[in-house]
């Protein structure tokens, strides 16, 4: 929340913004996003005279717009998450993820960060009345009470039992209140006695928390795209649930139409149009829940997913929920389908080798790597008729073809290339440079526009894989072509003439 005009603010990585908002309806007011600094924004403070100050968790850079529209940026680390003031001015941050630490800051950058303790490991954190920083230990599920001009600093355990705490905020009563991404709650915590009162129960995950001048409390419901609004015993939704980053894109046997966004997986039925089925990302141990998914791809009656951010390949049953199979030995999952009865999954390899596609359960067989006689650097859309495998490199623009005899290149040059999918005698293969879905004949290797007219012009936020979140297309069981775009944030449908 704004101190100065009490709009809510909400940082978005995938949307390469700060987004502003009307408190009563959620209507987006203004963006700030690269042309005024804002790059990959994770969490954000904003200070008494209107500074914005956020977090790029995947630069590492912590930036800082004045309200005189100037801007400047500090490097930390990568992973650097959480930001806050103190009442006395004092600017601390956090890494969490991709590195670990509390840090406090020149709050106009005039120094280098000061690094206060190396282990921390903390998200959204708030000073309270008493003049100590309170910050959720998502991997333990306590609050923590660290006083930060202690040496050595120590985080005091002051409440646990948290399923996924990723926020702390204080009221202006100076009221605890935790903000629990995997139940979806907001909750009201007494650090002296333990009580909890739940004040927000939602279906989905809950990000961050904040309050406004009013203490209405607001909590970002990121995986579905709206804001929830808590004031005295009312709750209001502001804004419709919609894809945020659509990416890959699957179509169950009952005509379900699966969609991959990052910490949620969405099932889409088309009569009436809506989410049937939405698994969200709850932070759950390898095994016991879905771990995000950036790729989805049909497999009987259940779903391969993938996701490189959590470094997972699950076999997920959608009637269930049951996670039947998770691995997390992969470097860095791009992709994964099921052909000739192996479950095969595409790796950039970073770290610890050469990109590649290999057996998930047994990664020491490969069906296709880097080498200089098959160059291969981002493969990324994975196609199988049965007996052949068909790999795209959305680096080199090849797609090659892999069956008994071995792998061979039939498609050069496109642009951006991205998901595929068998068509009949055709595959299906995404251009991202080109915004249209490609054909590419099997049997002589012609191609030519199957669909055009697309949009994939979404920003990538710097430090993010460079293709952001991957285009997919499928095919259905009525011969319809269901393309992810994530430029407007939706999937189509399309039908083939005849």
């Amino acid at each position: 929340m704004s101190p100065v005009d009490g709009n809510v603010y909400i940082a978005s990585v995938g949307g390469d913004e700060i987004t502003v908002h009307d408190t009563h309806n959620g209507k987006v007011l203004d963006r700030l996003g690269p042309e005024r600094g804002v790059a990959g924004p994770d969490d954000l403070f904003i200070a008494d005279d209107g500074t914005i100050y956020w977090t790029e968790i995947l630069t590492g850079n912590v930036g800082m717009l004045k309200p005189d529209g100037t801007f400047d940026k500090q490097f930390v680390g990568q992973g650097v998450n959480p930001v806050t003031m103190s009442d006395d001015g004092r600017l601390f941050v956090g890494r969490l993820f991709f590195g670990s630490g509390l840090y406090e800051l020149d709050p106009n950058f005039a120094t280098p960060p000061v690094l206060l303790d190396g282990s921390l490991n903390v998200n959204g954190f708030d000073f309270g009345p008493d003049g100590f920083l309170y910050a959720p230990s998502q991997s333990t599920g306590e609050v923590l009470k660290i006083d930060v001009n202690a040496d050595p600093i120590v985080g005091e355990a002051v409440a646990g039992g948290f399923r996924a705490p990723t926020a702390v905020k204080f009221n202006s009563q100076g009221e605890l209140h935790v903000g629990d991404l995997a139940e979806g709650q907001a909750v009201r915590l007494d650090p002296a006695t333990g009580d909890r009162e739940v004040l927000l129960d939602i279906e989905g995950t809950i990000d961050n928390i904040a309050f406004g001048a009013d203490d209405r409390l607001y909590a970002t419901a990121g995986s579905d795209n709206q804001i929830v609004r808590y004031d005295s015993g009312r709750v209001k939704v502001l804004g419709q649930p919609g894809l945020g980053s659509p990416g890959g894109v699957a179509v169950s046997a009952d005509g379900t139409v699966w969609v991959a966004e990052l910490f949620v997986l969405r099932g889409i039925v088309e009569n009436p149009r809506k989410f049937a089925t939405s698994f969200y990302d709850r932070f759950d141990p390898p095994g016991a829940g879905f771990a995000g998914a950036s790729t989805v791809a049909a497999d009987g009656d259940d779903l391969i997913i993938s996701s490189g951010f959590s470094g997972a390949v699950q076999v997920l049953d959608p009637a269930t929920g049951a996670i039947e199979f998770d691995t997390r030995g992969l470097a860095t999952p791009t992709n994964a389908i099921r052909h000739d009865g192996t479950l095969v999954a595409a790796q950039l390899g970073v770290p610890p080798g050469p990109a590649s596609v290999v057996n998930a359960e047994d990664p020491s067989e490969v069906f296709l790597q880097n080498t200089d006689s098959t160059p291969l650097f981002v493969p990324l859309g994975l196609a199988s008729d049965g007996d052949t495998l068909y790999v795209g490199d959305w680096a080199t623009g090849i797609v090659w073809a892999i069956d008994e005899a071995g792998p061979a290149p039939i498609a050069f040059g496109l642009e951006g290339l991205e998901g595929l999918a068998v068509d009949g005698d055709r595959l299906l293969a995404v251009e991202t440079g080109r915004q249209q879905v490609t054909a590419i004949d099997l049997d002589t290797g012609e191609q030519s526009a199957a669909i055009v007219g697309l949009d994939f012009t979404a920003r990538v936020p710097e430090g993010f894989f460079p293709f952001g979140s991957m285009s997919g297309v499928a095919v259905g069981p009525d011969n319809s072509t269901f393309v992810s775009d994530d430029g407007v944030n939706t999937v189509n449908r399309f039908r083939r003439p005849g």
